[in-house]
């Protein structure tokens, strides 16, 4: 009898007194890193970039206020209709929260905004959340590789924080990427 008392203990009541003492003395948190803190560095060859050993802030006046997501676009085709229907997967989530925004810029020299807004038939576009500008050449390269510190090859899509802090670099091309976005807003959103 001692033996099944002992086993009964072991597969059920070991794991529920684990269970118990996680849940009152486990702190389950995940911070979002920020990045650049010691500054840019030479990891970047840009020769626009702001090179202090300081914390890294996006100052550009094209970058609204609040949580945004910043979007580079410049080719349509086949990628361009996938990226968007990962986005409006993010727009679905968070179209209702007035501290998010998505920004779309797209260079005007290879694709006009009026070639996204006709995805509208397949992809519903949230004027109030999502936001899409046409920018000349220079314009959009200066935002994208000086403001954003991104590479020419660099993932499309920036997640920046209140104080206009860069948060991450995801590659929506992927779904796990768009997960991991979105997982990361709602952390973001109770951080702040």
């Amino acid at each position: 009898m001692n033996k099944k008392a002992l086993l009964l203990f072991l597969t059920i009541g070991l794991p529920v007194l684990i269970f118990l003492f996680l849940k009152g003395f486990g702190d389950n948190q995940y911070l979002i890193p920020v990045m650049y803190e010691q500054g840019l560095g030479d990891s970047l060859s840009t020769p626009c970039l702001d090179k202090k050993k300081e914390q890294y802030v996006v100052n550009n006046d094209l970058v609204p206020a609040g949580m945004k997501i910043i979007h580079f676009e410049q080719l349509d085709g086949p990628v361009l209709k996938t990226r968007l229907e990962e986005l409006e997967r993010v727009q679905d989530v968070f179209y209702d929260a007035e501290d998010i925004s998505l920004n779309t810029f797209v260079n005007s020299a290879s694709i006009a905004v009026q070639d996204i807004q006709d995805y509208d038939k397949r992809i519903q576009f949230f004027d109030g959340f999502w936001k899409r500008n046409e920018l000349d050449s220079t314009t959009w390269a200066n935002l994208k590789y000086c403001a954003m510190a991104m590479k020419d090859l660099d993932n499309r899509v920036v997640l920046i924080d209140k104080a206009n802090r860069i948060r991450g670099y995801y590659n929506i091309l992927e779904r796990d990427e768009t997960d991991r976005l979105i997982l990361e807003l709602r952390i973001l959103r109770t951080e702040e």
